[in-house]
């Protein structure tokens, strides 16, 4: 059972030239409270809760009494289905 999903923003065309870079995601792009995807570093993928948005990162609560600090370029938006 699929219970959560990643958004990912669709593929753009080999960068034509004169158009811009997509900008990383920053702290306005989350919210405390929010259900968001993480992978660490073993590559395996969590769906975790956000505690708190800092300047630089977000402290995430993987659930199991641990809480982690991440940067915004490696946290998703999840989607419950």
């Amino acid at each position: 059972m699929l219970s959560h999903a990643a958004i990912e923003p669709p593929a753009a065309n080999q960068n034509p030239p004169n158009r811009r870079q997509p900008q990383r995601p920053t702290r306005i792009d989350f919210r405390s409270g929010e259900k968001i995807t993480f992978e660490d570093r073993y590559l395996q993928t969590h769906v975790v809760a956000t505690v708190r948005i800092n300047d630089r990162t977000a402290t995430i609560d993987p659930g199991d009494g641990t809480k982690w600090r991440a940067g915004f370029e490696l946290l998703r938006h999840a989607l419950d289905l």
